[in-house]
């Protein structure tokens, strides 16, 4: 069929461009504003802190408490700076002065990112101010009892595309072959032509695996060009190893398949198949895959759903290979349980394929 054909190859492609590009957890050019009602060098060098960071972007100074509660309303603003009267003076004195932030807290994630620059930027400078006119820093901030250094071990640049596109790559070879294997079972049902498995000697078990195997080669195809999209178009070095990555690939398409062929045996037409495995597939892969939040962080039922599907396994593989540089050694219990996904679909679905019309 060219049109199924054509879904299963250049569907993946599109979809890979469009979640890649368009999926991202990385905060820069956070826009804010400054009110300075102290006009102080102080308070200017409270604020030259805040500038050349990569994250922050600032704007216009605002001119009234009014006018910044008109630029949040606006969505202009994620945050603003309010310096009140005798900053300076508080800090000649010794003193920590307090300052006023509003923060736009309508996407959470920017706003808690926001708000841990802030409270960053504003003890570092009370740790080390800047003019001489502000004399030694406070007593309690001279002498630190430790020196914390922080050091990324892996993905130095903190970039998120080298995390969110192998996880991309993960939900697209998990809902796309088991999509179009149930699809190809069910459509025989409607078809009628599943009464040559009933008057044949074939077994289930040789009916299924015959079924599976086109669509795992085809998720294999689109594992290679998915990956080579990833390195060259996207920019996310493959750090670890080629093999293991392929053998995990392998497996999961494997398992992905199998399950498209569990659901083609529960359901009687190509719509149902469709829906059933798209919802059954893509909301796992995103909500409890670790792909947003980490599967080691959830408990209750969002843990148990994080460990129910093998998403959640081979994203630890290609976000491994990728970007952690890990190899078989470290991946065989992945291997493993990849496997386990496949005979457990596959047997489930030999119980539930009849061999007669009843």
């Amino acid at each position: 069929d060219p049109i199924r054909l054509a879904f299963a190859l250049l569907g993946t492609l599109l979809l890979m461009l469009v979640m890649g590009y368009g999926i991202s957890l990385d905060v820069e050019d956070l826009p804010y504003a400054v009110l300075d009602l102290d006009r102080t060098p102080e308070s200017r060098a409270y604020l030259d802190s805040f500038k050349g960071i990569r994250e922050l972007a600032e704007r216009a100074p605002a001119t009234s408490s009014g006018d910044i509660d008109a630029r949040l309303l606006a969505g202009e603003l994620s945050f603003a700076l309010e310096l009140p009267p005798g900053f300076g003076a508080e800090l000649r004195a010794g003193r920590r002065p307090e300052v006023g932030v509003r923060l736009d807290g309508a996407i959470p994630f920017r706003a808690e990112t926001a708000r841990g620059y802030l409270l960053g930027i504003h003890a570092g400078f009370l740790a080390d101010p800047r003019p001489a006119q502000l004399g030694p820093a406070p007593a309690e901030t001279q002498t630190p009892l430790a020196g914390l250094e922080v050091r990324f071990r892996y993905n130095q640049d903190f970039r998120s595309v080298n995390a969110i596109v192998p996880g991309v790559l993960a939900l697209l070879l998990l809902v796309i072959p088991a999509t179009l294997t149930a699809l190809g079972v069910v459509r025989e049902k409607e078809l009628g032509s599943i009464t040559n498995l009933y008057a044949s000697p074939a077994t289930r078990l040789e009916f299924l695996l015959g079924k599976q195997m086109p669509y795992a080669g085809l998720g294999l195809v689109n594992a290679a060009v998915m990956a080579l999209l990833t390195v060259w178009l996207f920019g996310v070095p493959l750090k670890g190893s080629l093999p293991a990555f392929a053998l995990g690939a392998l497996l999961y398409v494997i398992a992905a398949s199998a399950f498209g062929l569990l659901v083609s045996t529960v359901t009687s037409t190509q719509i149902a198949a469709l829906f059933g495995t798209f919802i059954l597939t893509m909301l796992p892969s995103i909500n409890f895959s670790g792909l947003i939040a980490p599967v080691s962080s959830m408990s209750g039922g969002a843990a148990v759903m994080g460990h129910s599907f093998p998403a959640s396994y081979f994203l630890a593989i290609a976000v491994g290979t990728f970007t952690k540089a890990l190899g078989f050694a470290a991946l065989a219990p992945k291997y493993l349980q990849l496997a386990g996904f496949t005979l457990v679909y596959v047997l489930l679905a030999w119980r539930l394929l009849p061999k007669q019309e009843r």
